[in-house]
């Protein structure tokens, strides 16, 4: 297996990972004081649309040829970061 698919597999199991913490997330929306209800939807709605952005990233990621590998990965890299720190942030945010 190449470097390639070795991050792309990486970057999969992590952004399914993300995936069902999302969903677990909203599984607790319920439980969301009435004041911060709304609040906790949009930013849950900005992490659903980070998470559709990462698949599209995982798939830009695949399909990149070797010559654009590394760049696509400097890209990836910042994206995963972020999108990691956003899931982390909303975790905290809201001790969920």
């Amino acid at each position: 297996m190449s470097t390639k698919d070795e991050y792309v597999a990486t970057m999969k199991t992590q952004l399914d990972a993300w995936s069902v913490e999302i969903d677990a997330l909203q599984e607790k929306a319920h439980e969301v004081k009435d004041d911060v209800r709304e609040k906790y939807e949009e930013q849950l709605s900005a992490l659903r649309v980070k998470r559709v952005e990462g698949e599209k990233k995982l798939e830009e990621m695949r399909l990149a040829g070797e010559t654009a590998w590394e760049q696509v990965k400097v890209e990836a890299d910042k994206f995963w970061e972020a999108f990691k720190d956003s899931v982390h942030t909303f975790h905290n945010h809201y001790k969920a």
